[in-house]
């Protein structure tokens, strides 16, 4: 997952790859909250997963580390969730 969430900041968001990291917040990035949640709506539809699924605790000082822990905790919980 986190790949995928620098795959979607360098190039659909032209975030400079040398910038993006395991610790950079999002903030650090200047990625702001509409953006945040455009990546969101992103893995929501790459995903399946429902947009609600994801953790509410995502801010602007999530590093990239914890969005992709986030995101990928969120996708096992819809497939725990489809297998039940």
């Amino acid at each position: 997952m986190y790949d995928r969430l620098v795959a979607l900041l360098v190039e659909e968001f032209g975030i400079d790859a040398d910038c993006v990291r395991p610790p950079a917040t999002v903030r650090d990035l200047e990625v702001g909250s509409l953006m945040l949640a455009e990546i969101a709506v992103i893995v929501s539809e790459e995903t399946g997963v429902r947009f609600d699924d994801l953790d509410s605790g995502l801010s602007l000082d999530s590093t990239l580390e914890g969005l992709a822990a986030a995101f990928k905790a969120a996708v096992a919980r819809g497939v725990e969730t489809a297998t039940a």
